[in-house]
């Protein structure tokens, strides 16, 4: 588990900067994987705030996602979880079941860059069982600490609570989506540990090779992940990885601004 937000460091610029050319390919990188990536090949590029977000996750999982036992020791962890509170719901299932009809994800979030603090007193829990009872058929929880004030254990309490009230019969259990800025197959296996049925993995800052490497783990150990896809050209990477579950954000996260 990560880190608390308050005991993280803090990183330089040039730090960023090199977390971020590390996880395109270092020298390798190459217009083919990192092309619909924003700045890519500029020199002179300055990171966005999502690029600073996605870097600085980077740096604070370095050591654990790094550490293959670490991995296996989420997925044992998962596999307890599992077996515990109810196998992973299929986020595709979870959304064709729905039709004809629209499918719902209603979503958790304490804070963001751009509004602050929205709700940091809520419960997780409490909340997502909310959301089921108004509909929601998706829970997307923001497990991001240091900007958006989440944290796995609100993905897990939302996970529980939404079980408890699925057991009771109160409503149908959603599926529970960990959204944070993931970047490796350890924080995948950290959401599956956690109780979570899905993450979203966001292609405006991966690498068409990572992304189907993420994609393909995810699968592997039963989650469908959702993409999100901003433009056109991110739309065909994530097609190309064998996205099958998309999410189109109409917010450019580079500059935080609606189309």
């Amino acid at each position: 588990m990560a880190a608390s937000a308050s005991a993280r460091p803090e990183y330089t610029p040039a730090q960023l900067s090199s977390a971020l050319e590390g996880y395109y390919g270092g020298p390798a990188a190459s217009a083919a994987t990192c092309g619909h990536i924003h700045g890519f090949g500029d020199p002179d590029h300055e990171l966005s705030v999502l690029q600073r977000i996605t870097a600085t996750t980077i740096l604070d999982y370095a050591s654990r996602s790094s550490d293959p036992s670490a991995v296996d020791g989420l997925l044992e962890g998962s596999r307890r979880f599992r077996a515990e509170h109810g196998p992973v719901l299929s986020l595709r299932d979870v959304v064709q079941a729905r039709s004809p009809c629209m499918a719902l994800a209603a979503e958790f979030k304490r804070a963001s860059p751009s509004k602050g603090d929205i709700a940091p007193h809520l419960d997780a829990g409490d909340q997502a069982v909310a959301y089921s009872a108004a509909g929601a058929c998706v829970i997307s929880v923001l497990t991001e600490e240091r900007w958006f004030k989440g944290s796995l254990a609100d993905l897990t309490c939302a996970r529980l609570k939404t079980t408890a009230a699925a057991s009771s019969g109160q409503t149908a259990r959603p599926a529970i989506l960990r959204k944070d800025f993931i970047t490796s197959k350890y924080q995948i296996a950290e959401a599956a540990a956690g109780g979570a049925d899905t993450v979203l993995l966001i292609v405006a800052t991966t690498p068409s090779n990572v992304l189907k490497e993420l994609i393909d783990f995810a699968r592997s150990i039963g989650m469908e992940p959702l993409v999100e896809v901003h433009a056109l050209v991110e739309l065909d990477v994530a097609l190309s990885a064998g996205a099958r579950v998309l999410g189109v954000n109409n917010r450019n996260l580079h500059t935080f601004k609606l189309d």
